[in-house]
């Protein structure tokens, strides 16, 4: 595939430096750190790429070797419509805080529960910058606290499902909510269960007013009591009160970005963990860099491209302009990666 115009959308209307990449991305400023986030939060509001929370291992030490994960609450903000714009750190999350939901909608960043080692959440703010400096508004929260879970917007209707409500759990939630931002009110609202197995780390998108989800894996106890993952395929799209299974993905998908890019009829995985790498996870070959289109009319996926660089997982997408911002994420087991792309869904092949 050619490289993006850069004469395009993303930089005739943000003006950033930016540096081209094969495979349907643009790399725009890596954050400020040396390690960068995976599970981090991420929105756009009024034109500020707002950013931060996560975990990492700021040692460098592996988990595997012993190093110790560690939750962040530091924010960045990004002017995306600034020339030769450079990332500054405004402020922090009200607590360190990763692996839970984050959407931009019109009245800022909705960053939903996550959690860290002890305890996930079940807070609900809206994440706006007032001054340069981060504000939040507390919403209702979440009816149980969750995270590695996946959410999505359709219309002015926020959608969250699966997850695990504590860290050590094991067994994923197959629990679905959904909140008005017309009538937040009513706070979340239970709604009909996803029918196939509770998962963490799947994959969201939202068409029109359909909410789709697709891969993740389940969790269950080994011998020892500790959680063991499934990769799934299924994929499942939510619309009028009702789920419909759709086609299986042609993979597996664990921790792809999400909620996923759209263009159109059509969602893309970008990315996921596919499962086929069971040897250790210091010579793991890093993860898929296929791009999965899914054609909602047709009920079908097929691949898209190819990533030219380091695919990412456990990451959020953030809509701006005619493409998707992918945040940070992790490049190998317990590597994570400063980069930030600029992701622009491909045109369906003839």
């Amino acid at each position: 595939m050619n490289p993006p115009n850069l004469a395009g959308p993303l930089v005739a209307a943000a003006a950033l430096a930016v540096v081209p990449a094969r495979g349907g991305v643009t790399m725009l400023p890596p954050v400020p750190d040396a390690i960068g986030f995976a599970g981090a939060f991420a929105g756009v509001h009024e034109g500020q790429l707002i950013a931060g929370g996560g975990a990492n291992f700021p040692d460098g030490t592996m988990p595997w070797d012993g190093g110790k994960k560690v939750w962040h609450d530091r924010l960045f903000a990004l002017d995306l419509k600034e020339a030769g714009a450079a990332w500054r750190e405004v402020g922090k999350l009200p607590v360190a805080n990763g692996y839970g939901v984050s959407l931009t909608v019109p009245e800022g960043v909705l960053v939903i529960g996550g959690g860290d080692a002890k305890e996930n959440f079940r807070e609900v703010r809206l994440l706006t910058l007032v001054d340069g400096r981060p504000a939040f508004r507390e919403l209702a929260g979440l009816p149980v606290p969750l995270a590695q879970m996946v959410g999505a917007v359709t219309g002015r209707r926020v959608h969250v499902c699966g997850g695990i409500e504590k860290p050590d759990a094991t067994a994923a939630s197959n629990g679905h909510w959904m909140l008005d931002l017309d009538a937040m009110d009513r706070g979340w609202q239970t709604m009909p269960s996803l029918p196939g197995e509770g998962r963490i780390l799947a994959t969201a998108a939202g068409i029109g007013d359909a909410f789709f989800i697709a891969g993740g894996c389940s969790l269950a106890a080994d011998a020892t009591g500790k959680p063991v993952r499934t990769y799934l395929r299924e994929a499942w799209k939510f619309d009028e009160g009702k789920w419909q299974r759709i086609a299986d993905l042609p993979r597996g998908s664990v921790a792809a970005a999400t909620p996923a890019p759209v263009r159109g009829d059509a969602f893309f995985v970008v990315s996921g963990d596919d499962g086929t790498h069971v040897g250790p996870p210091k010579e793991h070959r890093g993860f898929s860099r296929e791009v999965l289109r899914y054609d909602v009319p047709a009920n079908e996926w097929s691949v898209a491209e190819q990533l030219d660089v380091p695919a990412p997982v456990t990451l959020p997408a953030v809509p701006w302009r005619d493409g998707f911002i992918l945040f940070n994420g992790e490049v190998k087991p317990g590597v994570r990666t400063p980069q930030v792309l600029y992701f622009t869904p491909p045109e369906p092949k003839p």
